[in-house]
């Protein structure tokens, strides 16, 4: 549908739609989306109700309203897909670059931008760490104790690395500390 042949349908009906998604500058209500579409009136409550027959009664208004709303949804949506890819063509590089704090921040970016939350919640005992046999079988939990499904070998490997990093930090904090502690 192209825009409304009347003028201030369509302002009213992009009044409306800004409104609606929050945008900079858009009307607050219906009643000051009739306004700046140009209408003119004595009060607030003629505005409202004036808003109230053009979005009830005027041919299109409505359709348009949805119309624009459909079209910022496919928007989103293409967005959403482009950076997705983005990510993930980012995520491929840091893996053979053995970038990994790299990788963790793509893989969290499309988190991010495809609304997934964790599925598991490392505090709440739903993995159990005490089963694991291996290291492959630890490095495993740990991507699943942050929502990883079902990890592949290269990404339980990297798991394993960030462990051992980690245990050697608080190796390395622990020694700090009672040097410190010999000392005083």
């Amino acid at each position: 549908m192209p825009a409304l042949k009347n003028p201030r349908h369509e302002a009213f009906a992009q009044a409306i739609f800004s409104g609606i998604t929050n945008a900079k500058g858009g009307a607050h209500s219906q009643a000051e989306a009739y306004r700046r579409a140009g209408y003119n009136v004595t009060n607030g409550n003629s505005a409202r109700a004036c808003a109230s027959r053009l979005l009830m009664f005027a041919n299109g208004i409505a359709e348009r309203i949805k119309e624009l709303q459909a079209i910022a949804a496919e928007q989103t949506v293409e967005s959403a897909e482009k950076m997705t890819r983005e990510l993930n063509e980012l995520l491929r590089e840091a893996r053979a670059d053995k970038a990994h704090s790299a990788a963790v921040s793509a893989i969290l970016g499309k988190a991010k931008i495809l609304n997934i939350r964790e599925q598991h919640d490392f505090r709440s005992g739903q993995i159990d760490f005490s089963q694991a046999s291996s290291m492959q079988d630890i490095g495993r939990k740990l991507l699943q104790s942050i929502g990883f499904k079902e990890p592949d070998d290269v990404s339980i490997q990297a798991a394993i690395e960030a462990n051992d990093a980690f245990i050697d930090r608080l190796k390395a904090i622990r020694d700090s500390a009672q040097g410190l502690t010999l000392e005083q």
